[in-house]
């Protein structure tokens, strides 16, 4: 009752406010029940509301309704901004449904909202007399639901002359119950196959297929709203020129330590599996395919330090005392990759896209490490520290792969971005999960996003904000890609789909002045990709980091200073004392700082009067 009280407040506040964009749009949905006799349609009525607003989604429905109605809600919100080129927290998004008697749980009002949400958003009325069902899936498209018949009668009921059903359900297999009642009671079930477009025509009403939001667009309002497409080239020289450097001296320092290993272990297991990564590592790297070739000779180094830890943990006369020094061998590799990220952002954030991906990869390392100091089982325990070691080495990569540009985005955009892009996440998650729960659909898969969520939450906590950004992201798109194959058979049609919109997305972000070399890197993994849904995932990501860098762009500053980019060298040596400092980085510090006398205290007083002001001065607006 509280939830709803407070939804009802701040959605009369809104509306009351200067800022209210419009009154909102009234769109029918339609869902079933179940009843004695089986299934049964319900026609219900929607206003959606979007205000000028920070990016809240607010859901009132009467009564309480199902976690995938709320997850429509928010995934018909980012859709709609996102088939209008938008900024989502530049709004607020208010859906107010009224719910007659008790339906039964789906998804299938997620594209009526959307398309409600676009027509708010651009202020364009809705035909009457049409009504669809079909839920809305992250990409854009129109997902499969159930119940299509009884959903079809009701709408024939209230006088529809235009049903719309997801693409491919033009003919549906629906549970009958009949009963028999000669001599005892005996309910029996059976399945029967509808065609609902001859239904539809018995009831007077057209049926439609559609498999996109903008199809539904067009039925719903007229309105054309066309994809934009890029032809041009993705894998720029400005992009390998960057690239290649790195995955050069990878592939000579791996090169080294298979080298060392094959003259030191030449019977050990692990030396086939590493000549095999490295194998494909060269070929990725002959390819000009350089982000999957510092991949595959990431996955090489950390299969080689492994197996010379594994051997000197055999060969040590004081086993404890060795892997004490490997933990603490682990932990001056972390602190390294640290203190270049500090270095490298002393005069802020100036490529939120390496900073991220630096952020996350030390983000996992420590988590790593963790794990690793509670495992018993040796093997277990020496795999994480040799992945912590080689995972935190991968962040000062990531430092040297930044191309600053002159401007910083201030730390406080950055905090609040990443706390929007969490709870989304979160949210979207929670979301992918209920309907996995329905359908049953990919159990092996559908943890993905829990630990980007998991290291997102910890950056947030450590002030890692662009590396909870883009781990936020990352389980969103994980998530969303899950929602967006459930029920679907020809999944190659949706990794078209995708690789086309990164490319648009990315090369949106070049017009800009930006170049998203993490976004080309998703972009050219998932090009190596063959897993559909290895493939959508890299491509979605792609894009979304591509999107969102340009948001991040548009609150940048002017800065006056050069990060200090670390410098890593070839590798040394494959022995090694485990105390000794790791021999295979060299870094270059900084030694000059800026130090400005109560700066923190100056800043802290100027960000309080300006959040003062501003209360004043919404204070004042709503008197």
């Amino acid at each position: 009752m509280t939830y709803r009280i407070l939804c009802i407040f701040l959605l009369l506040l809104t509306i009351n406010s200067v800022y209210a964009l419009e009154e909102g749009v009234s769109v029918p949905l339609v869902a079933d029940k179940s009843t004695g006799d089986g299934e049964e349609g319900l026609l219900l009525g929607a206003e959606v509301i979007v205000t000028n607003g920070t990016g809240h989604v607010f859901v009132d429905t009467n009564p309480y309704t199902q976690v995938d109605l709320q997850g429509s809600a928010r995934i018909a919100a980012m859709v709609a901004s996102d088939v209008l080129g938008v900024d989502e927290k530049a709004y607020d998004f208010y859906y107010i449904i009224d719910i007659s008697s008790p339906i039964i749980g789906g998804p299938s009002a997620g594209g009526a909202l959307t398309v409600a949400t676009i027509a708010a958003i651009n202020k364009w009325p809705l035909k009457s007399g049409v009504v669809m069902t079909g839920m809305i899936n992250p990409d854009e498209s129109i997902g499969p639901v159930g119940g299509i018949p009884f959903k079809l009668e009701a709408a024939a009921a209230k006088n529809a002359t235009l049903f719309l059903i997801p693409e491919g359900q033009s003919t549906v297999t629906v549970k009958k119950t009949n009963t028999d009642s000669s001599g005892s009671i005996i309910t029996i079930d059976t399945e029967e196959t509808v065609d609902v477009v001859e239904l539809g025509k018995k009831l007077n009403v057209t049926v439609k297929e559609v498999s996109t939001i903008q199809d539904v667009v067009r039925e719903f309002t007229g309105y054309e709203i066309t994809k934009p497409t890029y032809k041009g080239t993705i894998l720029t020289t400005q992009y390998m020129d960057l690239l290649k450097p790195l995955a050069q001296n990878l592939k000579n320092e791996s090169g080294d330590m298979y080298k060392e290993m094959e003259s030191t272990l030449p019977d050990t297991q692990f030396l086939g599996t590493a000549k095999d990564i490295l194998d494909r590592a060269d070929k990725m790297y002959d390819d000009n395919k350089y982000y999957a070739a510092t991949s595959l000779y990431f996955n090489s180094m950390y299969t080689m330090r492994f197996a010379q830890w594994n051997d000197g943990y055999d060969k040590a006369a004081d086993k404890e005392q060795y892997l004490t020094e490997i933990i603490n061998r682990v932990e001056n590799q972390i602190n390294f990759s640290e203190n270049d990220l500090r270095n490298f952002t002393l005069y802020g954030i100036s490529d939120a896209e390496a900073v991220g991906a630096a952020e996350s990869r030390i983000t996992a390392a420590k988590v790593k490490l963790d794990e690793a100091k509670k495992l018993t089982d040796t093997q277990e325990k020496i795999t994480s520290l040799a992945f912590a070691h080689e995972r935190a080495r991968t962040a000062q990569w990531w430092l040297t792969l930044a191309t600053p540009d002159g401007k910083i985005v201030p730390e406080n955009v950055l905090k609040d971005r990443a706390g929007w892009y969490l709870s989304q996440a979160q949210s979207i998650n929670t979301y992918m999960f209920a309907l996995v729960s329905e359908t049953g659909s990919h159990p092996e898969i559908i943890g993905g996003a829990g630990e980007d969520l998991d290291h997102a939450q910890k950056e947030m906590e450590r002030g890692y904000y662009a590396g909870a950004i883009f781990d936020s992201l990352q389980a969103t798109t994980k998530a969303s890609t899950m929602i967006g194959l459930l029920g679907k058979t020809d999944a190659q049609k949706k990794v078209e789909e995708s690789y086309e919109a990164a490319k648009v997305a990315i090369n949106e972000a070049r017009l800009a002045g930006i170049e998203p070399t993490l976004a080309v890197s998703a972009y050219e993994y998932g090009e190596t990709m063959t897993n559909p849904y290895e493939q959508i995932s890299q491509y979605s990501y792609a894009r979304t980091i591509a999107k969102t860098s340009i948001v991040l762009k548009s609150h940048s500053i002017a800065s006056n200073q050069t990060p200090v980019k670390p410098v890593i060298t070839p590798y040394v040596s494959m022995p090694f004392e485990p105390s000794a400092p790791a021999p295979n980085v060299t870094v270059k510090r900084s030694k000059t700082k800026i130090e400005v006398p109560g700066f923190e205290a100056v800043m802290a007083v100027s960000i309080l009067l300006l959040f003062i002001a501003r209360r004043l001065y919404k204070k004042n607006i709503r008197k």
